[in-house]
């Protein structure tokens, strides 16, 4: 490990309350451990972790670089204080309205990490149902009453802006298309949703999902996102806070079973060990070694060369998509079941002519 990932990692255990070793090395680039940090998501986490190590070891920071860092943390803290009001009120409107809202990621996960705040918030994804099952379409209907248009062009999740907070309305819970193994999923996931007893977020109408079922999509919906784009040190810590908060409350022997047969093992298991390395959380399952696996995830979190760009146009954006995963097709050679020319094939086929969206 360079000094930079040391530095990183161990600021992230402290933030997470992970480590109680608070030296660090002297010689130390603090504006490359800021710049990283704000670039993965995890600057408020990394500044606690910084504001304990503190209390005990004597770390010189040029002032102006600590007031970015504090001013880059305290951002971020309001912009999750506005979208959760957005979010609440949201909420409160379908729930009047009967439905129930389920979280997906965001603030759930938030809700695990020791302050949700140091959490980097970026959408709402949702989940409605009623006593009728699934209406996220009922509950985009409500929305388009308030005066907020409501975007169906994807077939997966509906999207909106409410009150300064972008919401992912899901029809889906995966990207269905062209994969009968990914359809299982998606009805096994469907299943698992409900507790037996509601649970909510806070004071809100906020619902939680299951533990089966977090402990399950959580790092489904990582895996996506490491083959289409790559993760950021975010998921990993998403992904230790899963571990901690469901050590004893999810049957891991039934979480590995799961995963082998949707073909996420290898990546479950990979993002655990580094859950464990870079947040410092003890795992609470077996997770075979496999060192390569976890440099190459590790390096391509850390590292990589991403083409896609948010000035471009959608077609231009899918096209870097497309060339980012030529690029890597190595992950499904470490991290998937299936190859990367099937899973193309797949997603080909499934955009041009899957219809059977049951």
């Amino acid at each position: 490990m360079n000094n930079t990932e040391v530095i990183l990692f161990k600021l992230i255990s402290t933030g997470l309350e992970e480590s109680s070793d608070y030296c660090i090395p002297k010689e130390t680039d603090w504006q490359d451990v800021y710049k990283t940090a704000k670039a993965q998501g995890i600057v408020a986490i990394c500044l606690d972790g910084l504001q304990k190590l503190m209390l005990h070891q004597k770390i010189t920071i040029p002032d102006s670089l600590k007031m970015k860092w504090i001013a880059s943390a305290v951002k971020q803290e309001l912009t999750y204080t506005e979208q959760w009001e957005a979010a609440v009120s949201l909420a409160k409107l379908w729930h009047d309205e009967g439905l129930h809202t389920y979280v997906m990621k965001g603030f759930v996960l938030a809700d695990m990490y020791p302050k949700p705040k140091m959490r980097v918030f970026c959408d709402l994804d949702c989940y409605l149902a009623s006593e009728e099952g699934w209406c996220a379409d009922k509950g985009n209907t409500i929305v388009e009453k308030t005066g907020t248009a409501v975007d169906r062009s994807y077939y997966k999740n509906s999207k909106f802006h409410y009150k300064g907070l972008t919401v992912e309305n899901h029809h889906y819970l995966l990207p269905i298309k062209g994969s009968q193994k990914t359809k299982r999923l998606e009805k096994w996931l469907r299943t698992q949703m409900e507790l037996k007893k509601p649970q909510y977020i806070g004071d809100s109408y906020l619902q939680l999902p299951s533990e089966k079922f977090n402990a399950i999509y959580v790092l489904a919906h990582a895996q996506e996102h490491f083959f289409e784009k790559g993760i950021l040190l975010k998921h990993i810590c998403d992904w230790a806070m899963v571990l901690k908060s469901y050590a004893n409350k999810v049957d891991w022997n039934e979480w590995t079973q799961i995963c082998q047969e949707y073909g996420m093992l290898s990546f479950g298991y990979a993002m655990s060990r580094l859950a464990n390395r870079v947040c410092g959380v003890a795992v609470p399952f077996y997770c075979p070694a496999d060192d390569e696996g976890d440099r190459r995830l590790l390096d391509d979190t850390l590292y990589r060369n991403v083409r896609v760009n948010a000035k471009h146009s959608d077609m231009q954006v899918r096209i870097d998509l497309v060339i980012n995963m030529f690029r890597n097709s190595w992950k499904f050679r470490l991290f998937s079941d299936t190859s990367f020319m099937m899973f193309c094939v797949r997603r080909v086929w499934g955009y041009l002519f899957d219809k059977d969206l049951a």
